[in-house]
């Protein structure tokens, strides 16, 4: 992975900045302390796989500001990638964001002008739904993990000096943790736990092997069990036969017998319901027969006829009394209207007269001609005359009125008796129709008696057979209770014996059933001493992979594998920046003073004096060795997780070194530049500014800390 430039927003101290690596080989960026040095890899490992130096996402973002962005541009092989991560704080939980590309098409290899492209290429979104697969894809990209990445690509001085001056079980230690060689001791761990349980299964199969062992010791005597239930069963098998024999011929005469009982009872409703159809019939002739007897019934007849025609009279006579009545009601109508009127006609006479008789001038007062006094008195004697002829009108009028009422009565009277008597004809219609009808009847009657004489014989003998096969159903029935014995006594010896018989054959179940049992306990005790036999291979496997996760198996192997990759990576090193001066060695095996080899790591450095331990170097050379191990370290943790180490970031590691140390390491770094594509020196002091070809400024202000390329 090669950087080519990264723009940072509200990222730590950085509110907006740009750095372009483009033309950077060896770079040295520098600043004064808090600047935000650091800073700048933090943003590169917080864009590439979302961790940093904080604890917490929320830390990154610039004081006073919601959110951040990073965006990270770099190349790996012949593509060009670009990573943009964002974060925004909330309430409670932030929200993230994070965009995989891939410059499209391939670019050509101009610098890098802005965040928007490269060399005039356009970006195209290689990033997944979810922000953990896009991760998951990037770190597939890279082949490197946060962890690898800063245990290689960044060099601290004091992981070298760790590792040399360390005694040898403690650079053993050392070097395990830069393999990362701890998850061997997760596989140990785990190891041992399947150990356990396969010795609690074991433990467990034992138990049961000693219950069966146990309960299979009892095999004799669940066979002489059934042996004894089998002759028991045998003999009461024969007891129940023949109780068995005994009893279904006394069920078969039970039988018989209840048949007998059925056809008895059968023959016995047949005789009752004969004898209910023989008593009907008789009835029936009988009412037949007096049915049949015409001369009462026609007498009767003729005397109904008479009264109706006597009553049909009298239906003439009430029509005349009803013309009658109607007659009188419209005259009395009549002069009680006519009287209604008389009275008001008179008063019109009446105030002509009193007025005539009033008045003293000669001139009418009704009709305005002269009027003497003979003629008003004419005239008043013939006003007088219409009024009396109206009065005697009226007069005559009330008492037909009065003479009327009691001959109305004498008509009601008269009326109300031939209706009273008229109220019988329909009784008498009535009584004459069904006398019509019995009188048909009769002759019908008459007619059925030979019919009903023949269905009273027809009975009678039916009635007469079914009373001889009563008694012959009797008889049987007698016979038979004398030869059936006693049945309940048969049927309690069949009903315990049967049960005698059942017991036994439960009880040789049972027998058999443990016997059996026991035949099985033995089939799964060859089953569990099979289980057992597995258990105690993978225990054995188990053991052994125990001892090769262990600190004397595998990941010793692997430290021995590793150690000549180190030695060669490192020589290669040492001979640049020494100009082949000095060579050093790992011994991972030393004698005791008793004889015995035992493992240990040491390193052995020499030079044109010869082999001298470490301690005997000069700081300078120290320094070399140091920087020549570190080195073969972190690309040998890079290529064991698959990467190519490209980049190389040093950090702050001249502060304890001396004018000549500074320039020791200055010149190692130099002898190293062709190894890799873009080396970074992170350093706060002055005068190492110009010791590189570009320097990278980064500067605080009140806007924010600024970058500047020199």
């Amino acid at each position: 992975m090669i950087p080519l430039y990264l723009k940072l927003t509200n990222f730590m101290p950085y509110r907006n900045a740009e750095l372009n690596f483009s033309g950077i080989h060896i770079g040295c960026l520098t600043g004064d302390n808090g600047a935000g040095k650091s800073s700048i890899l933090d943003a590169i490992t917080w864009a590439l796989w979302g961790r940093s130096r904080s604890k917490r996402d929320d830390e990154l973002v610039h004081q006073g500001q919601t959110e951040m962005q990073v965006e990270f541009t770099f190349g790996l092989g012949s593509n060009v990638y670009r990573v943009i991560r964002g974060r925004k704080v909330g309430k409670r939980t932030g929200a993230g964001m994070l965009d995989f590309q891939i410059l499209n098409p391939l670019p050509a290899p101009s610098p890098v002008t802005t965040g928007a492209g490269w060399g005039g290429g356009s970006w195209r979104t290689i990033a997944e739904p979810q922000m953990n697969a896009t991760q998951q894809k990037i770190i597939e990209l890279l082949r490197l993990d946060y962890d690898t990445f800063i245990n290689s690509a960044f060099l601290l001085q004091s992981r070298a000096d760790e590792f040399t001056v360390k005694t040898a079980t403690e650079r053993k230690k050392v070097l395990a943790d830069i393999l990362g060689l701890d998850i061997w001791d997760d596989y140990e761990t785990k190891a041992k736990a399947r150990i356990t349980a396969c010795e609690n299964e074991l433990r467990l199969i034992d138990l049961r092997l000693n219950e069966i062992d146990a309960e299979a010791a009892r095999q004799p005597q669940f066979e002489a069990e059934v042996a004894a239930a089998r002759k028991a069963v045998i003999e009461l098998g024969d007891r129940l036969r023949d109780a068995e024999t005994k009893y279904q011929q006394a069920q078969q005469a039970q039988r018989s017998l209840g048949m007998l009982d059925a056809q008895l009872g059968d023959l016995l409703k047949r005789i009752a319901q004969a004898e209910r159809e023989l008593a009907s019939v008789e009835r029936d002739l009988n009412f037949a027969r007096q049915k049949a007897d015409e001369t009462p019934l026609a007498k009767e007849l003729a005397d109904t006829q008479a009264r109706i025609e006597a009553l049909a009279q009298r239906e003439a006579e009430r029509d005349k009394l009803r013309q009658r009545k109607s007659s009188l009601g419209e005259e009395a109508a009549s002069l009680r209207g006519q009287n209604e009127r008389l009275v008001p006609e008179v008063e019109p006479f009446k105030a002509r007269i009193t007025l005539l008789e009033s008045s003293t001038e000669p001139v009418c007062p009704t009709c305005g001609q002269a009027l003497t006094p003979e003629h008003r008195k004419q005239v008043v004697a013939e006003l007088n005359v219409e009024v009396e002829a109206r009065r005697q009108l009226f007069r005559d009028n009330k008492a037909r009125l009065e003479a009327i009422k009691p001959e109305v009565a004498a008509v009601d009277n008269q009326l109300a008796a031939v209706e009273t008597e008229l109220r019988r004809l329909s009784t008498l219609q009535r009584r004459e129709a069904e006398l019509q009808a019995v009188l048909e009847a009769a002759r019908e009657a008459a007619k059925s008696i030979g019919g009903l004489e023949k269905r009273q014989a027809e009975w009678q003998s039916a009635l007469a057979g079914d009373r001889n096969k009563q008694e012959e159903i009797a008889t049987q029935i007698g016979a038979t209770r004398a030869g059936l014995g006693d049945f309940a006594a048969l049927q309690a010896d069949y009903e315990r014996t049967r049960s005698d018989e059942a017991r036994a054959r439960q009880q040789l179940g049972a027998a058999e059933q443990k016997l059996a049992a026991c035949a099985a306990l033995l089939k799964q005790r060859d089953v569990r001493l099979a289980e057992r036999k597995q258990w105690a291979e993978e225990k054995g496997i188990y053991e052994e992979l125990r001892l090769a996760f262990g600190k004397k198996g595998v990941p010793a192997m692997i430290i021995e594998a590793a150690i000549p990759e180190i030695e060669d990576e490192a020589n290669v090193l040492l001979t640049k920046i020494t100009s082949g001066r000095m060579h050093l060695r790992f011994d991972t095996q030393r004698e005791t003073v008793k004889g015995d080899t035992v493992e240990t790591l040491e390193i052995k450095i020499a030079d044109e004096l010869g082999t001298r331990p470490y301690e005997n170097y000069s700081g300078g050379e120290q320094m070399r060795v140091n920087f020549a191990i570190r080195i073969a370290l972190s690309k040998l943790l890079a290529r064991r997780a698959g990467a190519q180490l490209q980049t190389l970031v040093i950090d702050e590691g001249f502060a304890p070194l001396d004018s000549t140390g500074r320039d020791k390491l200055v010149e190692a770094i130099n002898a190293v530049q062709d190894d890799f594509q873009c080396i970074l020196v992170i350093t706060h002091l002055d005068e190492l500014r110009d010791a590189f070809p570009a320097r990278i400024e980064v500067t605080k202000t009140a806007n924010g800390s600024q970058i500047q390329v020199m």
